[in-house]
């Protein structure tokens, strides 16, 4: 009986180790594509946070500063559903204060994450509070509501431009605020 298995072992080894390469190929891509789905998911997230920073920089105001609603009430009132003013738009700087837009206004130390918001004034929504007259008088406040649209962008070229494969967001937030007409209250 002759035996003709000579080679059969390096063929076996050669099947195997083209396997084990395929396999490897595998895994390491499956891994860079994790990888680029956990980056996107990051910078969306840090842009949802920065928008809605710029929403909640322009509410808090409303305790310690009410020039920005001042504002907001007299220039950008949007009286006509179709066709409103431009908003009042600022931007958050990196300590939440709101402040006039320009190129080097960031949020972080690294000068990449944008935060800005533009707010619209729509008087008051329920006629029982406001005040006589009407609920934005020179004798009190009343209530107020405000559309806010905040944009996040993570500006990686740091030009102002969402570019192409730079992250961007917006929040649509609406805001009612109640205050006694009477400011001695």
């Amino acid at each position: 009986m002759i035996n003709n298995q000579n080679g059969f072992s390096l063929i076996m080894g050669l099947i195997i180790l083209a396997i084990m390469a395929l396999l490897g190929v595998s895994i390491m891509s499956s891994g860079i594509s994790s990888q680029k789905i956990a980056v996107v998911n990051q910078e969306d997230t840090m842009v949802f946070h920065a928008a809605q920073t710029a929403n909640s920089s322009y509410v808090s105001t409303y305790h310690y500063d009410a020039s920005h609603i001042v504002t907001t009430a007299e220039d950008a009132y949007w009286d006509s559903l179709p066709a409103p003013k431009n908003g009042y738009v600022q931007c958050t700087n990196e300590v939440g204060d709101l402040v006039d837009c320009d190129a080097d206004v960031r949020l972080e130390s690294d000068k990449l994450l944008k935060a800005k918001v533009e707010a619209f004034y729509h008087d008051c929504e329920t006629a029982a509070l406001k005040c006589l007259g009407n609920s934005w008088d020179n004798t009190g406040l009343g209530c107020h509501s405000f559309q806010l649209i905040g944009e996040g962008t993570l500006d990686v070229n740091n030009n102002d431009i969402a570019d192409v494969g730079e992250a961007n967001t917006h929040i649509e937030e609406w805001v009612s605020a109640v205050r006694s007409c009477n400011k001695t209250l």
